[in-house]
């Protein structure tokens, strides 16, 4: 086995470093591509033994190709899809329209975040969620005479809470994949800290709700009327056979054929025009693009430290250090902590940790859903409370007030990283 050291490592620091460099004194983020293109080419520089610049290659193409990232770019391009033709045939707007109808006058913000937090965990994106809400939280905001800042954190928190939850999320299937984890049994693990910091949220909503006038919420929202019920049904199918225990492609691909079908029924487009919606959800998704070269990019990245003795290093220096299952915990809730703050952007954070996390995990005896759990909780939270994360940064354009003015209401974000922080320290003390 090689004997690698810290110069293994530099690569992923030089990728974490642009990131904060560019953050902190340009105030904006250089393309996290570009950042990892020149990380992988500094690697090629870090092989202990002497290896030729194809065989370099070869490595870092096996990597870039093992089944767990390509099954995941899969679920990333079918997600995508899913996402699109449900905007081509309106269910998006329809569902944001019906679950408002569903809330009573009397609790209209605890109402308003559990429908935007049941809708991310529908579509798995967090950024969908906020842009779909946010605007029609700034109208309830006025007309209700809060703060839209207030109403901006609400739909932040919600939309953090069903990402972290969403088995379509990005940030889930990079946790669950990298880990080796089963969706539900991520799902359920995650579950069991979501559910009080969401009752507490609840709670904070309703005292603050008691000083507002109740309003008529008929008065924001359209009819929907049996065509928009119709388009519900894709949300209501992924949802059972996630659950069920389906394989999340061939969830996906049935929510497709179904949305499609749905379109066709509706006279939104024909049976040819529908076939072609698979090519054109891919190919309008400059995210998705970005997502899946990245994750290939650090899959990459991963294998050449790990084919030079990095990672073992790593483990190594965290090893002597960690010397419980509960100390083992903190390492891993820690690391992608601070590498989310880092990078912000959860996915690309669990991207790089999720390999050593799952390592530290196999030599504790952390479950593979213990693990993956982790990784999403504190990614999730650290991007839903840094002001630079690009949810804040939305939220804020939207809703015209600074990212930073959102964060003393975000009591979603506060109340898991409380429960997230206790769930972990409490084996401490056992």
């Amino acid at each position: 086995m090689k004997k690698g050291g810290f110069f293994q490592l530099v690569p992923f620091i030089i990728f974490v470093s642009l990131f904060l460099i560019s953050t902190i004194w340009f105030g904006s983020k250089i393309s996290p591509i570009f950042a990892c293109l020149l990380a992988v080419m500094f690697s090629m520089f870090t092989f202990i033994e002497k290896t030729s610049f194809n065989k370099k290659i070869e490595i870092f193409v096996s990597g870039a190709s093992n089944t767990t990232v390509i099954s995941m770019a899969y679920i990333f391009i079918f997600a995508s899809i899913f996402t699109y033709v449900l905007e081509k045939i309106g269910a998006i707007s329809a569902a944001v329209y019906f679950s408002l109808k569903l809330i009573p006058s009397a609790l209209i913000l605890p109402g308003f975040f559990t429908v935007i937090a049941l809708f991310a965990v529908a579509i798995g994106s967090s950024m969908g969620t906020i842009a779909a809400f946010l605007p029609i939280g700034i109208g309830l905001a006025y007309k209700l005479g809060i703060s839209p800042a207030l109403i901006s954190g609400i739909v932040v928190g919600g939309a953090m809470l069903g990402d972290n939850l969403s088995i379509i999320s990005d940030t889930t299937i990079a946790a669950t994949r990298t880990t080796g984890c089963r969706m539900q049994d991520k799902f359920y693990a995650n579950l069991a800290l979501v559910t009080p910091a969401f009752f507490l949220t609840l709670l904070v909503l309703i005292f603050i709700n008691n000083s507002i006038v109740a309003r008529d919420l008929s008065l924001f929202v359209a009819p929907i009327g049996l065509d928009g019920l119709i388009k519900l049904i894709p949300y209501l199918l992924i949802l059972v056979l996630a659950l069920w225990g389906l394989d999340v492609i061939a969830v996906l691909i049935v929510g497709i054929l179904a949305a499609i079908s749905i379109g066709i029924y509706l006279g939104y487009f024909t049976f040819v025009s529908g076939s072609s919606l698979f090519l054109e959800g891919f190919t309008k998704s400059k995210s998705i693009h970005e997502v899946l070269i990245l994750s290939f990019f650090v899959a990459g990245l991963s294998k050449m430290a790990e084919h030079n003795g990095g990672i073992d290093y790593l483990l190594d220096r965290l090893s002597k250090r960690v010397k419980s299952k509960a100390e083992a915990e903190i390492a891993i809730s820690a690391l992608i902590f601070l590498v989310n703050m880092a990078v912000a952007i959860n996915t690309i954070a669990i991207l790089i940790t999720g390999p050593v996390a799952k390592r530290i995990a196999g030599k504790f005896n952390i479950t593979a859903k213990r693990t993956a759990a982790l990784l999403d909780i504190f990614s999730c939270i650290c991007q839903g409370v840094i002001p630079y994360a690009p949810q804040l940064l939305l939220a804020g354009s939207i809703a015209g007030v600074t990212s930073v003015s959102i964060i003393p209401h975000l009591h979603y974000q506060f109340f898991i990283l409380i429960i997230a922080i206790v769930s972990v320290g409490r084996g401490c003390f056992k």
